[in-house]
């Protein structure tokens, strides 16, 4: 006899909250048995495990308020690249953190339970880190599945997307483009934009005494990422100015720890000779 689960058991198996059970019923997402004219629910147990193998965009998780989610079905495989990828966003109310996990070879997936150990990992890391009460909305944390666990990487040379880094609720720094400043990548010219959040909508915005700016430039000498520990790379010079363009948003606090990006009172700073100098260029020699 095929076993059935009370809905508190399904709920644990699935990692959701029995009312989610019961809105995925009426939506006919997820039908349950209905044993007695009360209506008591009860679930197959293959079925289930069924469901969780190819529903991976439903909810997974609810965890400190996060809708728990992966975009998409799960881990797959990475096009161009020997290496699958998994992706998992948190969302509460209109609020956006995500989650990203890759693992190189193919061959670890040759056996189910090596799938459900990475399935397992990237959701005790995502609730590791939702559990630190500093994520904000519109985080994005990187991960490469290392000597058996998930380590978080700095814009990993697979992540595509645009660097970002959220400075507080509603205000974040993001890498508009990367250039090298030379055909031997002697140095890099970084820019960056603040956005803030309205509608729902990430905007680009202005900053200065006059709100006259709208870029930031951030150049940045090719030996200034070694003293860093960085690739001279476009990837290792975002993670160098993402870096200053949080420390110059903080530096902008006042004596009431408010801070405010009105307070940038420049538009570009360049980074070589172990500091960085405000309204400054590279010395010609780094820029031709």
């Amino acid at each position: 006899m095929d076993e059935l689960l009370t809905i508190n058991e399904a709920a644990e198996l699935l990692g959701v909250h029995p009312e989610t059970l019961r809105r995925w019923d009426r939506e006919n997402k997820l039908p349950a048995v209905k044993i007695n004219d009360r209506g008591d629910r009860r679930y197959n147990k293959e079925d289930l495990e069924h469901f969780m193998n190819t529903n991976r965009d439903l909810v997974i998780d609810e965890h400190s308020g996060y809708i728990i989610k992966w975009q998409g079905r799960g881990f797959v495989s990475m096009t161009r690249r020997f290496a699958v990828i998994g992706k998992i966003y948190a969302t509460k109310d209109k609020e956006v953190v995500g989650f990203a996990f890759v693992a190189a070879g193919l061959t670890l997936f040759s056996q189910d339970d090596k799938k459900d150990v990475l399935n397992e990992l990237a959701l005790k890391k995502v609730k590791e880190y939702l559990d630190k009460e500093s994520t904000l909305d519109g985080d994005i944390y990187t991960f490469e599945y290392i000597n058996g666990e998930l380590q978080e990487v700095q814009n990993p040379e697979w992540w595509e997307d645009s660097y970002r880094k959220a400075l507080v609720k509603g205000l974040r720094v993001e890498v508009s483009a990367t250039h090298p400043t030379t055909s031997e990548q002697k140095a890099w010219r970084v820019i960056l934009n603040y956005k803030s959040k309205s509608n729902n909508f990430w905007f680009t915005n202005t900053f200065g005494k006059d709100r006259q700016y709208r870029e930031y430039y951030v150049f940045i000498d090719a030996k200034e990422l070694v003293k860093a520990d960085l690739p001279n790379t476009a990837k290792g010079a975002e993670v160098f100015a993402l870096g200053y363009g949080i420390k110059r948003f903080n530096e902008t606090r006042d004596s009431n720890s408010d801070r405010d990006i009105s307070r940038i009172g420049e538009t570009k700073v360049a980074c070589y000779g172990g500091s960085c100098k405000k309204n400054e260029d590279l010395p010609n020699d780094l820029l031709a």
